[in-house]
């Protein structure tokens, strides 16, 4: 793995140490690589490489802070004449211009991981629509689930939120770029609380956040790097599953860690700027190939709105 960053100090706080204590000046550089090291540093030089580490992640790049998504820069280079390799990832700090699921604002704050790989499967994968998805959101929950006081504690609340008991810690993205039946590229984006806890108003959808740290005593000093190591760990493990055996034993775990399957939610419309409509309410009695709710009493399956555990006041009356 080669390692890229423009602060050695916020690097060292996420590398193991053996790692960060060889990270040096580049000398020189894959012309390659320039693209992607240029939309995600800005080209102002000043960078520091190191190699070691997971190796099953060709190229690792930190930056303390990001002006802008990297995510979307990901997929921007995806879709250029440039290109994008596989294994990349990208973690900043913290940064402006970040968004969760449906463009909704996410607060990337200091003490927090920010993380955007891309994968380059080129071949065909099976319900690809939502594979990625369900491979981001059981990756932070096996990550989370790795650390000690926190062993069963993580669950996926549709679609794509990560809560620890009932706040929510984390969220996820994901994009995929495809030729005929072939997927090109797929880039996941996820954001996970884990030093620090964002001020967010509260919502029915999201009543609470927390961070990893309101669950671990203080005196573990190495929170980040635990998480970070793990998320990466689990991103390749599950990522293996998918080429070598489809979506389908990822997507027997994400039902497993499912917090809705059994609970009486609510499903409201996504649009932000009306007034909040409720699309339906009951018993969630499981999840579909795609990750549609199946609920009681309906016929139909639903594929798309926001998700509130327990009942929701109509506004739109």
């Amino acid at each position: 793995m080669a390692v890229y960053t423009d602060n050695p100090e916020f690097a060292a706080t996420f590398l193991p140490p053996e790692v960060a204590g060889q990270l040096a000046p580049i000398e020189s550089l894959d012309p390659g690589l320039d693209p992607l090291l240029t939309g995600v540093f800005g080209g102002s030089g000043g960078l520091l490489s190191a190699s070691g580490g997971e190796p099953s992640w060709p190229h690792l790049l930190l930056s303390e802070v990001s002006h802008g998504s990297q995510y979307d820069q990901l997929i921007d280079l995806a879709r250029s004449d440039a290109g994008l390799p596989g294994g990349v990832a990208c973690l900043a700090g913290s940064g402006s211009g970040f968004h969760g699921f449906k463009g909704r604002s996410w607060a990337a704050v200091p003490g927090n991981i920010h993380l955007a790989v891309h994968l380059a499967p080129c071949r065909q994968i099976d319900r690809f629509e939502v594979a990625f998805t369900i491979l981001a959101a059981l990756s932070v929950v096996d990550a989370l689930n790795q650390i000690a006081l926190l062993e069963g504690k993580a669950r996926i609340k549709w679609v794509n939120d990560i809560l620890l008991d009932d706040a929510k810690v984390g969220g996820i993205l994901a994009y995929t770029q495809s030729q005929g039946k072939t997927v090109t590229s797929a880039v996941l984006g996820i954001g996970v609380n884990v030093e620090t806890t964002p001020e967010v108003e509260p919502t029915p959808f999201v009543p609470r956040v927390s961070s990893v740290r309101d669950f671990l005593p203080s005196s573990n000093p190495d929170a980040r790097r635990m998480t970070f190591g793990s998320l990466l760990g689990a991103l390749h493990d599950n990522y293996r599953i998918l080429l070598r055996d489809g979506v389908s034993p990822l997507l027997e775990r994400y039902r497993e860690h499912s917090m809705v399957v059994g609970e009486e939610v609510t499903i409201c419309t996504e649009s932000s700027d009306r007034p909040l409509q409720i699309v339906t309410q009951g018993r969630v009695l499981g999840l579909g190939e795609k990750l549609e709710l199946i609920m009681e009493g309906r016929s139909n399956p639903i594929t798309g709105g926001r998700l509130a555990l327990g009942g929701v006041t109509d506004s739109s009356k």
